[in-house]
């Protein structure tokens, strides 16, 4: 088996970061099964946990959006939202943590470059239903279901103010007869 892998020439990583201090170069590993199961367990466990407290502050019509955003972002702990990163790169999130947005964002493109990222999240999600049997939901889902419950409060809010003119009307009406 050794030598038929041999023969394949399979490289362990994808690619190469240099870091901001322009020397460092950090090596893009490729993803492989266990990453894939550790990601899954997070999203199932954790990112479960952030969702459904997500859901509960998404649907409290009492806010602006502009909280909501605020209090679901201050919820989330640094070290849930690199934890990803550091199953991807063999890290330990506190070197996870020390990455600048830019070197992740490099690393990012390393893997959206390299592999087929979309069938390995549609792959993800599948494993995620069958571990945990919940529906994973896509960015894109989520997104049009948050546009919709907001098109929904704001039909709501144009409704109850067109039944206050109406009242007010009636009252004006009222009390000039």
């Amino acid at each position: 088996m050794e030598q038929a892998l041999k023969r394949l020439d399979i490289d362990k990583t994808l690619g190469r970061v240099v870091l901001t201090d322009g020397e460092t170069r950090l090596d893009v590993p490729r993803l492989s099964m266990s990453k894939i199961i550790k990601v899954v367990k997070f999203l199932g466990i954790d990112g479960s946990k952030i969702y459904d407290k997500a859901q509960k502050t998404l649907s409290n019509n009492e806010l602006d959006d502009v909280t909501k955003i605020a209090l679901i972002l201050e919820g989330i702990e640094e070290e849930q939202l690199i934890r990803i990163f550091s199953i991807l790169l063999d890290l330990e999130d506190e070197d996870a943590l020390a990455l600048d947005p830019n070197e992740m964002l490099d690393i990012i493109l390393v893997y959206a470059e390299k592999t087929n990222i979309a069938k390995t999240f549609s792959q993800v999600r599948q494993l995620y239903k069958v571990m945990f049997k919940k529906e994973l939901p896509d960015i894109q889902t989520w997104l049009k279901q948050r546009q919709e419950q907001t098109q929904e409060l704001q039909q709501k809010r144009l409704e109850a103010q067109d039944q206050v003119k109406e009242e007010e009307a009636k009252q004006e009406e009222v009390g000039t007869n």
